[in-house]
């Protein structure tokens, strides 16, 4: 605690303020638009970090991981396209207040949980950093598996249809096995070179989600709100931040939730947002998720901000990155001359905590910067379909190509732009489909390590976090199908 307390000295002093507020605003901007993300900054600003202090490359990444985190929630909430895969299932209940006309209360929803989340992680992060971290150390391939298949059981209660959920889910995951697989296999390419690596995520989220909003709205003759537009600006937002406050127990027990998840390496943000979106979802039966209430952004949003925390005690302690960014600020970690591992957190103890502290100032900056641009982007809602399509067809055709700069990119998120529109006129759900590629890949890698380290698949049932994962994912399955069967019966 001594190092961390002399942190804040240390922060308020200098040009680390300089740093955290260009930062975030980095992050915030990339994060919001379609196809850039945190981690496309963290990347881009990475060999400027060469010549700096340990302790300044270190504030400078950060805030941008910072921002990048909550940056993509603006736009899943105003176009209802996500920045990142992390912010998905902020959509559902973020993107039916735009179109009631109540985008600012919304962004101010998720601005005000991302905050939350983000303060509640760097208390887990400050306070239990290396005891938390060698829980990871637990998961080997079995518990891992268990995990993506508890991630993908919870399609079935993304939607009003369990049955339409789970078959969008398993063709999302047939899709995410394409590719070159762990054993040199190559699946579902037809000789296609630039599936090699698999399907690409930037193109399907954009195609998926955007291109079928996209083709309603330019069959619109209305504004992207549908309603009134009185509920945006700066005290719409404002409001919106106060009314977070309101749901306490939610916050704090989806941004414990966030911090264990992200805590696993390789789970992630999106995955800590999807898992928590579900709790919240199977805990507050009498509210209709999905229809654009409060309790559905702010599941999502303190979960996937909180998953920094866990995310960064693992990559400090253990050297093990658990998403693109921290991989990236890894790679920063390398360029000052530290050595990834257990021995970093005893060598570098003094710097680590010092940038521990400036994380909690981060979260107060992404506030204040946060609120100032989702002031601007709740008056999107008011320019006129005609303006607004070429103008989000323009970012989503730029997004798709800047991922891997393959034109390739381009007409496969045409292709999921149809497909998506097409599904959404038989009513089968797009959000199990995108958590199944999301998802897809990592389970079939970690079933193969099964088969590699085991002599049977049932093995695995020896360990005591794969039981109780396995019973919360077979609740999670039959909890939707139950609700549904008895719905049908009390209407009969």
């Amino acid at each position: 605690m001594e190092y961390f307390l002399m942190g804040f000295k240390t922060i308020f002093s200098g040009m680390y303020l300089l740093y955290m507020f260009a930062g975030v605003s980095l992050g915030l901007i990339l994060g919001a638009l379609p196809g850039l993300t945190g981690s496309l900054g963290i990347a881009l600003m990475l060999p400027f970090t060469y010549h700096m202090e340990p302790l300044t490359a270190l504030v400078f990444l950060l805030s941008i991981y910072t921002g990048g985190l909550f940056g993509g929630a603006i736009t899943a909430i105003v176009i209802n396209t996500p920045g990142s895969s992390a912010n998905l299932v902020t959509m559902l209940d973020g993107y039916p207040m735009t179109r009631r006309g109540e985008a600012g209360r919304a962004l101010g929803l998720a601005l005000g949980a991302s905050f939350c989340g983000g303060v509640i992680g760097c208390i887990f992060l400050t306070l239990a950093t290396e005891t938390m971290a060698n829980v990871s150390l637990k998961f080997g391939p079995g518990e891992m598996f268990m995990v993506v298949f508890f991630g993908l059981s919870c399609v079935g209660s993304l939607a009003k249809n369990p049955l339409k959920s789970i078959f969008a889910g398993l063709f999302g995951v047939m899709l995410g096995t394409i590719g070159m697989a762990s054993t040199g296999a190559i699946r579902g390419t037809y000789g296609i070179v630039s599936l090699m690596d698999g399907v690409p995520m930037i193109p399907a989220l954009i195609g998926f989600l955007a291109l079928p909003e996209i083709i309603n709205l330019a069959s619109s003759k209305q504004t992207l709100s549908s309603s009134n537009t009185n509920n945006i600006g700066l005290k719409a937002i404002l409001r919106g931040i106060k009314e977070v406050f309101l749901h306490p127990i939610q916050v704090v027990l989806t941004s414990i939730l966030g911090v264990v998840v992200g805590i696993i390496p390789a789970a992630g943000a999106s995955v800590a947002s999807v898992l928590s979106y579900n709790l919240s979802k199977q805990t507050m039966k009498d509210k209709e998720f999905g229809t654009g209430i409060p309790e559905g952004i702010i599941g999502s949003e303190t979960a996937n901000n909180a998953s920094e925390g866990g995310a960064l005690s693992t990559l400090f302690v253990l050297g093990i990155p658990g998403s693109n960014s921290t991989a990236m600020l890894l790679g920063a970690l390398v360029l000052q001359g530290w050595s990834p591992g257990p021995k970093l957190f005893i060598d570098h103890k003094d710097i680590i905590y010092q940038a521990f502290s400036s994380l909690f100032v981060q979260q107060f900056v992404m506030l204040l910067l946060g609120a100032l641009i989702c002031a601007f982007a709740t008056y999107i809602i008011k320019v006129p379909n005609k303006y607004l399509v070429p103008f989000v067809i323009m970012f989503t055709l730029v997004g798709s190509f800047s991922n891997r700069y393959l034109t390739f990119d381009m007409g496969l998120m045409v292709l999921f732009g149809i497909l998506g529109f097409l599904m959404r006129k038989a009513d089968f759900p797009i959000m199990p489909l995108i958590l199944g590629i999301l998802l897809g890949g990592n389970a079939d890698s970690e079933l193969l390590r099964i088969h590699q380290s085991y002599d049977s698949f049932f093995e695995i049932f020896q360990s005591p976090i794969v039981v109780v994962l396995v019973v919360i994912s077979v609740l999670s399955v039959a909890a939707p199908l139950v609700s549904n069967w008895r719905k049908g019966k009390a209407e009969n």
